[in-house]
């Protein structure tokens, strides 16, 4: 609260000082001062949540959530913004945090007590020296902060520091998406410890990790399905993005139905209190041309209204002949200040791709082996086309109330979409029979398929009440959820024509294949799901350095599907459970340890012979290990064990029939039988390890295995093309003295062998690593000049294998770019 001062409320050096500086010596002019009844220790540690906004509402937040009293001129202060605020600092850290960039200097008159001066140059008597408060501790925004980490996350829907999230967790932060010139998702999430990036097919990309498909995207907390977009989603572009947190394992309790694998939450930048601007333009290998134009600020004299927009242009050709791709960004954001403590927040983004496309990749032999085919082949069309775009809209509403709470409503719609027409691919499969009677590998048979429209329409909405209490002399933190999540998706109608058995060791993508006219007569089959799920998580205190917690989802879940306007699937799922527990141990002011349990289900659509759709997948992890935290939290390092079951697959039911009419014209019924499980550990570091030396990076192991099965899959990995053990490594130094406009950087991405097998015919690719490098020249405090190099040695190797014709992929060849980049 604010009380009504008198001489008696400061001492009369206060008072002095106010004079000198300016501030006036009248009752209304001296120092306010913002109290909380409850004391709380300066020294002590606590989890802050004070969002950006005027400085003068944060400081009074801060009073009331710390139990400080602060003095200060209010009239000072006016039009004064803070980035705010999260994660974990004692009461001084936090304080600084807010009042960086404001030109407010500090000074602590006792363990609850401050007094906040204007840092005008008045002369040696008026420096704070000692008494200054000082801190490097991050918040969560990592645009500006030059680091590799981030001092909370938000992906467990309120902010947390790395170490006191008990999962495996990895943040890609701006400078590391800036150093390493990271472009879109899969760049990115090649660039992260544990994940492995599957190619369906050149357009198609799968995420795995700890042997499970993530199956969907967060986008600032809301859910998006990825796979029901379909050939129709775009990977986001990394211009727009403030960080990508990864959570690996089971994560029921924030996004619902899926797979025990993990989740990602992309955190897009929002609008800055101050007038900024950043343009940069990439050329590179490929005939690749980037540029980028990032304009934020206010839009009114307080502040109060924000905007921001981001435009990108990218263009390249492919190493693969007569591959090109364009795409097209827009992502605008608007923010209103409704009062001191009510924030609506709008925005949109758009993407177009237009890209050649590949439809499968290069083919194996007989025996599985590749076929000797060069990393510029395309066994494709040039006129193969794969367009598509992408709009999401989206608005957020937040209120923080007196008490400390916070609630926060969210909406968000995303549109998937094929262009008209803008699917057209060849494909080709070997040719059999007549067509190839001395099974020559090279023959192939050649058709096209054409696709018109194909799109998935996604609307999230939810709100969350989240904040502390107290009960038994100690504080908790309350968090409670609701969310709802309706998807509906049309797959795209397409025809295809046969044309021809082909030598593909004369192709060639302009002249063997004639563009042929398709008639599409197909229907689209309507898909819609819809999820709804209601949550609650309470952080217990059990003492200062224990803490537990305990959460539970409630999901409900619909599925339809349609087939030219006939109703051909339905089930639902009701008021499946979901559990959460974990428990985190400070070891010491660096050290905390920590055990946790998640669960997650997967519907599915398989039915039994009674015709009944089987009970969904379950999926439960269980992880445990230490986490460190340095230099305030500009050092993150981790060790985790993991194990993880999932239950339920569908198995084919032996003791019915074959076919097991009416739902299956052929094969057998199902049963809700299987049983896999996935194990191992990671070792991750993230952050400054010494001025101006930045780490990241992270070694997995990780084994899998079918426990019950088909009896060809028991005792076998779930998925053999993923490796066992991954290395993730990217550093970063900024020379001293003389040669301090110079940054240099490297890193590497090793793995072990993987392999496919399918009968007798097996792919396989022995462990390779590929290294990086990056070299940046500052020519000012506003201009730069970046040169990153991949795959620095030119590594052959294949990314992906299978032993189908379709079925190999190699690996990028050395790529340079050169990146001008300017701000102001």
């Amino acid at each position: 609260m604010i009380r009504p001062c008198s001489p008696r409320n400061a001492p009369l050096r206060h008072a002095i000082r106010a004079a000198a500086l300016g501030l006036g010596v009248a009752c209304a002019g001296l120092p306010p001062t913002l109290a909380l009844a409850a004391p709380a220790s300066q020294s002590q540690q606590r989890d802050w949540n004070i969002p950006a906004g005027p400085l003068a509402a944060a400081l009074d937040q801060l009073a009331r959530q710390g139990g400080l009293n602060l003095s200060f001129d209010a009239t000072s202060l006016r039009g004064k913004t803070t980035q705010g605020v999260q994660g974990r600092h004692d009461s001084a850290q936090a304080l600084q945090i807010l009042l960086r960039g404001s030109d407010v200097q500090v000074q602590q008159e006792s363990d609850k007590s401050f007094l906040l001066l204007p840092a005008l140059d008045v002369g040696d008597a008026l420096q704070l020296g000692a008494t200054s408060i000082s801190s490097n501790r991050l918040g969560e925004t990592t645009e500006h902060s030059g680091s590799y980490t981030t001092g909370a996350v938000t992906i467990g829907k309120t902010p947390q520091s790395i170490r006191h999230t008990p999962q495996s967790v990895t943040v890609v932060t701006r400078q590391r998406i800036d150093d390493q010139n990271i472009t879109n998702l899969t760049n990115l999430l090649e660039q992260t410890p544990g994940v492995v990036v599957n190619l369906t097919d050149s357009e198609r990309v799968q995420y795995f990790s700890r042997g499970y498909q993530i199956d969907a995207i967060q986008y600032d907390g809301a859910t998006v399905v990825q796979s029901s977009g379909g050939g129709s989603f775009i990977q986001s572009d990394s211009a727009i993005l403030d960080r990508a947190e990864v959570l690996r394992g089971a994560t029921g309790m924030l996004r619902g139905a899926g797979n025990p694998s993990g989740t990602v939450n992309l955190v897009r930048k929002r609008p800055t209190y101050e007038f900024q601007g950043e343009g940069s333009v990439t050329l590179g290998t490929w005939d690749a041309q980037r540029y980028v134009a990032d304009l934020s600020g206010p839009l009114t004299e307080t502040g109060n209204v924000r905007g921001r927009v981001i435009a990108v242009h990218d263009e390249k050709d492919h190493f693969q002949q007569s591959r090109q791709e364009r795409k097209d960004v827009l992502y605008g954001v608007m923010a209103f200040d409704l009062d001191d403590s009510t924030t609506l927040t709008t925005g949109l983004e758009w993407t177009q791709l237009d890209a050649t496309g590949a439809w499968g990749n290069l083919p194996a032999d007989y025996d599985g082996s590749p076929l000797p085919f060069g990393r510029s082949t395309y066994l494709g069309a040039d006129w193969n086309r794969w367009n598509r775009s992408n709009l999401q809209t989206f608005a957020e509403l937040e209120h923080r109330f007196d008490n400390d709470w916070t609630l926060k409503l969210m909406a968000q719609r995303t549109h998937f979409e094929l262009d008209d027409n803008g699917f057209k691919q060849t494909y080709f499969t070997r040719a059999t029979g007549t067509a190839n009677p001395t099974r020559n590998p090279y023959l192939m048979s050649y058709q096209v398929t054409e696709g018109d429209g194909g799109e998935s329409l996604q609307n999230n909405l939810s709100a969350t009440l989240n904040g502390p209490f107290d009960l038994l002399g100690r504080t908790h933190e309350l968090m409670l959820g609701v969310e709802r999540i309706r998807n509906d998706s049309y797959a795209s109608a397409t025809n295809n024509v046969q044309s021809g058995v082909f030598d593909i060791r004369t192709w060639d993508p302009k002249t063997s294949l004639a563009n042929p006219n398709i008639n599409i007569t197909a229907h689209p089959v309507r898909t819609r799901t819809t999820q709804e799920g209601a949550y609650a998580t309470w952080r217990i205190s059990l003492a200062d350095p224990l803490t537990a917690i305990i959460g539970a989802r409630a999901n409900w879940y619909d599925y339809e599907q349609e087939n030219n306007t006939k109703a051909s699937g339905k089930f639902s799922v009701d008021n499946e459970i979901v559990p959460y527990a974990a428990l985190i141990y400070d070891l010491n002011e660096n050290f905390s340890t920590y055990a946790s349990y998640t669960e997650i289900f997967n519907p599915q659509t398989n039915t039994d012979a009674a015709g009944s759709v089987l009970e969904p997948v379950t999926g439960e992890a269980y992880e445990t290990g230490i986490k460190g935290e340095f230099y305030e939290g500009r050092l993150n390092t981790s060790l985790a064990f993991f194990r993880i079951y999932q239950v339920g697959n569908a198995l084919d039911d032996l003791s019915g029939p074959n076919p097991c009419l009416p739902n299956y014209t052929s094969g057998y019924c199902k049963v809700a039988a299987g049983k896999n499980h996935s194990q191992g550990f990671e070792l991750e570091i993230s952050g400054e390890v010494l001025p101006g030396w930045n780490v990241t990076g992270g070694y997995t192991y990780n084994t899998t295995e079918y426990l019950k099965d088909t009896t060809g899959n028991n005792g076998n990995p779930i998925r053999t093309t993923d490796p066992k053990r991954m290395l993730r490594l990217f550093t970063s130094y900024r020379l001293p003295g003389e040669l301090q406009a110079w940054t240099v950087g490297g890193g590497v991405q090793a793995q072990s062998d993987i392999y496919n097998r399918s009968g007798s015919a097996e792919a396989s690719q022995s462990g390779y690593a590929v290294y990086n490098a990056m070299v940046n020249y500052r020519f000012n405090d506003n201009y730069s000049l970046q040169l990153n190099a991949n795959n620095l040695f030119d590594k052959k190797y294949y990314r992906q294998v299978a032993p189908t014709p379709t079925g190999y992929y190699w690996g990028d060849p050395r790529n340079v770019s050169v990146t001008l980049r300017g701000t102001f």
